[in-house]
C-alpha cells in the first residue's frame, strides 16, 4: 500500500508514532488503520516507574502536608527521571 503525503504531514505523522511510542512510523499506521485507534506502547519497566513516582509524589504530598521533612525521598524521583529519560531519548 502507498500513499502520499506532504513533507509537513510525513513529520507531523512520525512525530505522532514516537509520541505514542512506536519505533516505526509503519507500526503506527498499521495499528491506526486496522483498530481505528492507536494505543501507545509503554515498556513494562517505563510503566512501573511511573507508578512508583506517582506513588512517591503522593508520599510527598501527604509529608507536606504534615510538615514533614522529604529531603530523602528526593535521591530516588531523581533516580526514576533518569531512567524515564533513558526511554525517551
Amino acid at each position: 500500500m502507498h500513499f502520499r503525503v506532504s513533507a509537513a504531514e510525513k513529520r507531523a505523522i512520525a512525530a505522532n508514532a514516537r509520541a505514542a511510542g512506536y519505533r516505526k512510523t509503519s507500526d503506527y499506521l498499521r495499528s491506526l488503520g486496522l483498530r481505528g485507534e492507536v494505543r501507545e506502547v509503554l515498556p513494562p519497566e517505563l510503566r512501573r516507574q511511573l507508578v512508583g513516582i506517582g506513588t512517591n509524589l503522593n508520599q510527598l504530598t501527604r509529608r507536606a502536608q504534615a510538615g514533614a521533612s522529604y529531603a530523602t525521598d528526593e535521591a530516588a524521583l531523581r533516580q526514576a527521571l533518569v531512567i524515564i529519560r533513558g526511554y525517551l531519548s
